[in-house]
């Protein structure tokens, strides 16, 4: 398969979780905190390499004034696509991204339960979650997995390998290299 069908694929996915993002974010309204500029959640170490392949595109889009200050920028602990608090790649943003913020649920099998997880920016430790304002994301991220699997067996890699963040802002291709 061509690395525009993975990338529809991919881009198909992303636009169901934002619609699923969009039905949660509205049953929390205020609560939910999450504005530009916020960026504590930006922290992510690594993404699976059609993510980065996706990432790597949208990098190579960016205006090549933007690409110098997010190198001379780049730090240990926060999102390298960051300038000035703001992801210059937004749209293009991974999953995980753009699920900061909202409560998200695990199915934990082995327990038989629901795990939760969100910002506590957004929620106190103790705040009670109805099962309809959780946002499962397993099916998806089952979903993401697959398609990685397949996107990496075509180039010949491990689906399980991680690209890590900061080599998006190597050389820009279409592919993991």
């Amino acid at each position: 398969m061509a690395d525009r069908d993975f990338f529809q694929q991919y881009r198909d996915l992303v636009n169901r979780v934002d619609v699923e993002i969009e039905k949660i974010a509205e049953l929390h309204g205020a609560q939910l905190r999450c504005a530009p500029g916020c960026s504590q959640c930006c922290t992510i170490a690594s993404v699976l390499p059609l993510e980065a392949a996706h990432l790597r595109q949208a990098v190579g889009r960016l205006d090549e004034q933007v690409k110098k200050v997010m190198q001379a920028q780049a730090g240990p602990t926060a999102c390298p696509l960051l300038v000035a608090g703001l992801c210059v790649v937004y749209q293009s943003r991974p999953l995980i991204c753009r699920t900061h913020g909202l409560p998200i649920a695990y199915v934990d099998y082995d327990r038989q339960a629901i795990e939760v997880s969100a910002c506590p920016l957004n929620f106190a430790d103790d705040y009670g979650f109805d099962r309809q304002e959780l946002f499962f994301i397993d099916p998806y991220n089952g979903e993401l997995v697959r398609l990685n699997a397949e996107y990496c067996a075509g180039l010949g890699i491990s689906s399980t390998m991680r690209v890590p963040m900061r080599e998006l802002l190597g050389p820009v291709s279409g592919q993991v290299r």
